[in-house]
């Protein structure tokens, strides 16, 4: 008996080591290496954070680190350096980024600017021809100075016209105050805080359809390694974009607590954030700016005369719509 009931301690033992092992196993294999992804905070790209703080991502099924930077240079720079997995950015950006040979997907558009990229201007100026000879701030080189030069179009003027100071948008309120520029291209929610300034609105996006979309890219291998966590990711992007949309009021609080702004500040105004369906039409490809493909050219082309880039991207390959059917 003495022998029968060791031998049953011996069982329950080894089952027990078996079972602490598997303990100490599991949590290894369910938890995985998070996909960092940076944003800055155009409100086009703020679904990330509802998706994150709503729990979204982990209903789904996907582990997802966020990182807010708000210089989109740097972003850009550490995108292209391998720093993170993904990024919410402006397609001439993407394409800036993708012509240095670094290897990205852009796999959905967030949304398209509709007013809230703008070129805001000191009192001084009334009207765009008043920018002849003028300091006008813009990113050089980037989706800026394309806008910047479709704005001094609409005038007669080119960018030979006027002086153009390259700077970050971030960077327009306090150079516009200072009197370093009399204007500036920059974008929400630093228009707002220009105007606060005393600063007007002198064009906007509202006049260029199609011409800023925002995008979200990832490295081509996070793509290729990890397909499911990438489905995954873009089902709980809509389901955060639709719950804003549903819930504005909850969905600003979330958003301003995490950036620690005042949820009045949080606006989508100026913005169309895409649906799925808005997606299925933009990667649809066509001969206006309502196609991503054409737009992309568009960008691609522009950098190439102006010396931005000396080889475009190939546009096909930069566009990965695969990931929509998710």
């Amino acid at each position: 008996m003495n022998l029968q009931h060791l031998f049953r301690a011996c069982i329950c033992l080894f089952l027990s080591l078996i079972l602490a092992a598997c303990n100490l196993i599991v949590p290894a294999q369910i938890e995985k290496t998070p996909l960092k992804i940076t944003y800055n905070p155009w409100p086009g790209f703020l679904p990330l954070v509802i998706a994150k703080e709503k729990g979204f991502f982990t209903k789904q099924g996907v582990n997802v680190e966020i990182f807010y930077v708000e210089d989109t240079q740097l972003q850009m720079a550490d995108l292209g350096a391998g720093k993170y997995d993904g990024a919410t950015l402006a397609l001439g950006s993407i394409v800036i980024i993708s012509s240095k040979n670094h290897d990205l997907r852009v796999i959905f558009a967030s949304d398209e600017s509709a007013g809230a990229d703008a070129v805001v201007a000191s009192p001084s100026i009334g009207k765009i021809q008043d920018l002849k000879g003028k300091a006008l701030g813009t990113g050089i080189g980037g989706f800026g100075e394309l806008f910047a030069v479709k704005m001094l179009e609409t005038a007669n003027l080119t960018s030979e016209d006027v002086t153009l100071v390259n700077m970050d948008g971030e960077q327009v309120p306090a150079r516009l105050k200072k009197g370093d520029i009399q204007a500036g291209q920059t974008w929400e929610p630093y228009v707002s805080q220009a105007a606060k300034s005393g600063a007007r609105v002198l064009f906007s996006s509202d006049r260029t359809p199609g011409l800023i979309p925002d995008v979200v890219a990832f490295q081509s291998s996070v793509l290729r390694d990890r397909p499911d966590d990438i489905k995954a990711f873009v089902r709980a992007w809509f389901q955060a974009a639709e719950y804003w949309k549903t819930h504005p009021a909850e969905g600003n609080a979330i958003i301003a607590k995490l950036l620690n702004v005042k949820a009045d500040t949080i606006s989508l105004e100026g913005i169309k954030l895409f649906s799925l369906s808005d997606n299925v039409k933009a990667f649809t490809p066509g001969n206006d700016t309502t196609s991503l493909y054409y737009t992309a050219r568009l960008y691609a082309d522009f950098f190439v005369r102006s010396g931005g880039v000396t080889r475009p991207p190939d546009i096909d390959k930069l566009l990965d719509p695969s990931f929509l059917k998710s």
